[in-house]
């Protein structure tokens, strides 16, 4: 009976699938373990670096939000300056307008003065030419040579004391 099991195909064939299973599952082993060593290795890779970015990303949103916060206050600071200047500019305008339209009426008030004066003179010296023309006029009408040579001297006199 011992003879006739080694010479069952059956036998040989099990016993060859087992022998070429054990012989080819330890490489087949160690090279998934491998592939998967690699595998995890590779993910471990990618989450660390992963992580770097995400941190590297954090810290570029903080920068980001600093040098807003940065601008914001700048920005602040140059709409205060510019509403400063813009205050002290709509002064001095002001200042020079006040300026200009005191001396405008000052001159307005010169020359009208000086435009009145030469008026009143201008008057006067009608109203004395008419007068002497009239009163030259009626002296030689109505009066005599010595009481013409007599009001003429008076006048003379008279006209200086009255006038200037």
């Amino acid at each position: 009976m011992s003879i006739e099991f080694l010479d069952d195909s059956t036998l040989w064939v099990s016993l060859s699938f087992i022998i070429f299973v054990c012989i080819t599952i330890k490489p087949m082993l160690a090279q998934l373990s491998d592939s998967l060593e690699k595998k995890i290795d590779d993910l471990k890779k990618n989450i660390e670096e992963s992580k770097q970015l995400k941190l590297e990303a954090e810290k570029l949103y903080k920068d980001q939000l600093e040098k807003q916060k940065d601008n914001i206050n700048l920005i602040k600071r140059i709409k205060e300056d510019t509403n400063k200047e813009i205050k002290k500019i709509k002064s001095q305008i002001e200042r020079d307008l006040e300026q200009s339209m005191l001396r405008r009426i000052n001159n307005y008030n010169l020359i009208s003065s000086q435009m009145e004066n030469n008026l009143k003179n201008d008057m006067k010296k009608h109203i004395m030419e008419k007068a002497i023309k009239y009163t030259e006029i009626r002296i030689k009408k109505n009066l005599s040579k010595k009481q013409n040579l007599k009001l003429v001297e008076n006048s003379m006199i008279n006209i200086p004391k009255n006038f200037f």
